[in-house]
């Protein structure tokens, strides 16, 4: 893959969510902090929302408590910038952007979380993202049926589409 033209920002500044108390109000107000972010955030951003399409990623996400965690969902919400064409172009997993969007939903996303915890559940949802794939490539790539090229090699070479009879005289 080529290297990305999308800049991002190699700082981010966030508000202190406690200031310490012997600081004054108007000190406290503008109290941030400057973090320094990796510089290869974007591979690493793109490489865990990808993780997102993996129903057993999910489940062990579930298991571990990861859900319950305000910080993580509120990560899972920043995340959401991947749907604009300019980052899901390097996307390889769909699947991933439509699994966040359940992730962040509030009331419907609670359910998902929550039962994304049981296993059976989690076959349930890796069973349906192997159909919508199956169905996907039936019909983007073809399905196996005969071609029509297919059929005009049987036409002109019969010897193709004979088998093998079984010896049906001796019973």
């Amino acid at each position: 893959m080529s290297e990305p033209d999308i800049q991002l920002s190699s700082t981010v500044r966030i508000k202190d969510p406690d200031p310490t108390p012997h600081e004054n109000k108007s000190s406290s107000a503008n109290a941030s902090t400057t973090i320094k972010l990796p510089p290869n955030r974007f591979e690493l951003e793109l490489e865990f929302i990808q993780s997102l399409a993996s129903p057993a990623y999910l489940h062990f996400l579930a298991t571990q408590g990861y859900f319950q965690d305000a910080a993580f969902l509120q990560f899972l919400r920043y995340l959401k910038y991947w749907k604009k064409p300019e980052y899901a172009r390097f996307v390889m997993y769909p699947h991933c952007l439509f699994f966040l969007d359940l992730l962040c939903r509030e009331s419907e996303g609670d359910t998902f979380r929550r039962e994304l915890s049981n296993v059976s559940f989690r076959n349930y949802v890796h069973e349906q993202q192997f159909y919508n794939w199956q169905y996907r490539s039936r019909h983007l790539y073809g399905g196996g049926l005969l071609s029509s090229s297919s059929s005009q090699q049987q036409e002109e070479n019969p010897s193709l589409s004979n088998k093998i009879q079984p010896d049906q005289s001796s019973s």
